[in-house]
């Protein structure tokens, strides 16, 4: 097994061509898995990777009602996949999908969510109110309007490009709890104005965790956005430098919250998702120069605002 003494930066997640050995659950980044341990995600990406999250003691898995999930004695990660056809659109889907995550966690024995991933088809489809995203929005406000938590977990919620009906939701839950942060660059989402839909996102900046193997960050989608407000509409250069200044004053946060200097470097993994296929290679570039010695994978998804072309979402190890 992997631990701190190993001296590895990337003691929990890593990027690789194919899943690490000792690994309790594998992101399929740009192609298929097979296993109860494998999550795919059907978007195309830059390069075909798997993003191991590596064991610590016995491994688990199994079922959790219509969840599946896979976990190790610290963490698990559970997906949930339902129909729109089965319950009637995005919200109502998203609603059922998120009361059903609140329900399985308690008797799961990982108390504590983490972190959330949603993805779904055609997330800018519709006008003002009835925009996918904003109806997502609605159904998860009504289905966290019950839940326990007391902070928001971090989270990340990006478009499909495909026409499927499918919602999937993926939760990291841990035995012990995490720390949840906000940005000061940016405001808390769920106090964002109404302009931004009948219902605010749900959700904090970054999820800090603490270990027996060490700490971790788990950074949110992250954007070109101060305030509230989208910066630098159509110039994909100055989005990526935004959303830099945007995660580096989130490190500051988390830095100060765990009493260390870090930064991000050999022991950071991050996934981009970029709206067009052509903005692949610039972002690559962007991320190989911003993030010396960081592990990265680029995949091509639609960001919750129209006018925003990329997001960046990752682990950073201390």
């Amino acid at each position: 097994m992997t631990d701190a003494s190993d001296n590895n930066p990337r003691w929990l997640v890593d990027l690789a061509p194919e899943p690490a050995s000792d690994a309790f659950a594998a992101w399929h980044l740009g192609a298929r898995g097979s296993g109860t341990a494998s999550f795919d995600l059907p978007m195309p990406a830059l390069y075909s990777l798997s993003e191991s999250w590596r064991s610590h003691g016995r491994l688990r898995g199994g079922q959790l009602g219509a969840a599946r999930f896979a976990g190790d004695d610290d963490l698990m990660l559970g997906e949930l996949v339902l129909s729109e056809r089965d319950f009637g659109g995005i919200g109502t889907t998203t609603h059922e999908a998120f009361r059903r995550v609140l329900d399985y966690v308690p008797g799961s024995g990982y108390p504590y969510v983490l972190r959330i991933w949603s993805y779904f088809s055609r997330i800018n489809e519709g006008a003002g109110s009835a925009e996918r995203y904003r109806q997502f929005c609605v159904g998860r406000q009504l289905a966290l309007e019950r839940a326990w938590f007391e902070a928001d977990p971090a989270a990340t919620v990006i478009g499909l490009p495909d026409r499927s009906d499918r919602l999937r939701v993926l939760w990291l839950a841990s035995k012990t709890p995490g720390q949840m942060l906000d940005n000061p660059r940016q405001m808390t989402p769920r106090n964002y104005p109404p302009e931004y839909g009948p219902e605010p996102p749900r959700f904090s900046r970054a999820a800090l965790w603490q270990s027996p193997r060490g700490r971790a960050l788990f950074i949110s989608g992250t954007a070109s956005v101060v305030g509230h407000s989208s910066r630098h509409p159509g110039r994909l250069d100055n989005q990526l430098a935004e959303t830099k200044r945007n995660l580096d004053s989130l490190l500051k946060i988390a830095n100060e919250a765990a009493g260390v200097d870090s930064q991000y470097g050999a022991g950071t993994v991050l996934r981009a998702y970029v709206r067009e296929e052509e903005h692949f290679f610039a972002t690559e570039a962007f991320l190989r120069d911003a993030f010396p010695g960081a592990a990265f994978a680029v995949l091509q998804g639609d960001v919750c605002r129209q006018e925003l072309l990329c997001e960046i979402e990752g682990v950073h190890h201390f």
